[in-house]
């Protein structure tokens, strides 16, 4: 008897499946932030997000208190800076920021400017001090600014890794508020 009922229910098993409805949660069931790797709306090349700083400032005053605790002391744009033997002196916010980003970061590092500034800049970079330095300059609600300082200092002092701190710092500030000016 039991041997039958087996045998029916295994006959009747793709019948059964075919005609449930299963719930299978969506990418964003549980808050899964489902944008952090996803192609922006609207995205620039890293030369257009280049004009668009080219005229800004060399120091704000977050980014430089920033570097005046946390500057990194070797290593990247510290080294090049020692190359092209510009002072390394935190106190003097030197090397400023504009300077990473254009002359260490793009032009030492050979960075194809026709990319998208979504992935590079925003995803791609790692350095709180130059982060701090984009989101200044770039028009960024200067709370949300202070936010970013906050989790960046917060991974310096817990000695996180520097793509700890900037995913942590990119919770604060978003692509849209980082490009808000811009897109104007």
């Amino acid at each position: 008897m039991f041997k039958k009922i087996s045998l029916i229910f295994i006959a009747l098993l793709p019948l059964v499946i075919t005609s449930c409805s299963f719930n299978i949660p969506e990418a964003n069931d549980n808050n899964i932030n489902t944008n952090v790797n996803k192609a922006p709306e609207i995205d620039f090349t890293i030369q257009e997000f280049a004009d668009y700083l080219s005229d800004k400032k060399e120091h704000y005053p977050l980014s430089d208190e920033f570097i005046e605790r946390y500057q990194q002391t070797s290593g990247g744009y510290i080294d090049y800076a020692r190359q092209c033997d510009i002072p390394v002196d935190k106190m003097n916010h030197s090397p400023n920021q504009k300077w990473h980003f254009f002359y260490s970061w793009i032009e030492y590092g050979e960075i194809d400017t026709s990319l998208s500034a979504y992935s590079r800049v925003y995803i791609g970079l790692k350095c709180p001090e130059l982060l701090l330095w984009i989101y200044e300059a770039m028009g960024v609600n200067p709370n949300k600014v202070k936010e970013a300082k906050i989790v960046a200092e917060q991974g310096k002092v817990n000695k996180d890794n520097v793509s700890t701190i900037a995913s942590a710092m990119r919770t604060k500030v978003t692509w849209d508020d980082l490009i808000e000016d811009i897109s104007k």
